[in-house]
């Protein structure tokens, strides 16, 4: 006959590979050797040993509770740096880009550079409705897409229309924040602490 200790390390090995959320039950029979054998169906014991079989209920392992996710900040100050009168701050683009953003509440839209664009795998489309811009060299005209969301020192703005163009010639520089991502927050400019504050609306 096997020892015990070769008994319960049979048991541990169907217990570890039962579900961890429900109680298992198994049976506990013994062959016509002697041999001691542990199975959680039935019909895996020969007819002549079930009435002999025993039945087994093990213990149920409690589901480790979720973790919840930290709620977003509703109220963030972002450091940010100052080029002459421009305030440019950095931003998350679709959860997956970091670019450097003016902030300026004079554009409708945000918008974003070519690079930029290509980063986030928008294609260039001739068919994409687009907004008038105004530039040093006049009114220009850029195409609009669709991003999936813009995020500031933790706040974010989700479905967010943004225009693409390099309208811009520091190449630091990824494009504009505009109102539409502007107009969700109530904002200050710190400009001795070089802080800007958001907090939703």
């Amino acid at each position: 006959m096997k020892p015990l200790a070769f008994e319960l390390l049979v048991l541990c090995s169907v217990l570890a590979a039962t579900s961890p959320s429900r109680a298992a039950e198994f049976y506990r029979w013994t062959d016509q050797n002697g041999v001691v054998h542990f199975t959680d169906n039935l019909h895996n014991i020969p007819e002549k040993q079930r009435p002999g079989a025993k039945r087994i209920r093990g213990k149920e392992t409690p589901r480790e509770p979720e973790t919840a996710k930290p709620a977003a900040p509703s109220k963030v100050s972002v450091p940010f740096e100052k080029n002459g009168s421009i305030v440019i701050v950095d931003a998350r683009v679709n959860g997956k880009a970091s670019a450097k953003l003016i902030v300026d509440t004079g554009a409708s839209y945000t918008m974003i550079s070519s690079a930029m664009a290509r980063e986030l795998g928008i294609e260039a489309d001739p068919g994409r409705r687009t907004v008038p811009f105004h530039t040093a060299n006049g009114i220009i005209q850029a195409p609009l897409a669709d991003l999936e969301s813009v995020a500031v020192g933790g706040v974010e703005v989700k479905n967010l229309t943004a225009a693409i163009h390099d309208a811009l010639p520091n190449t630091r520089v990824a494009g504009l924040l505009g109102l539409n991502f502007l107009s969700n927050f109530r904002m200050d400019i710190d400009t001795e602490k070089g802080l800007l504050h958001l907090e939703k609306k």
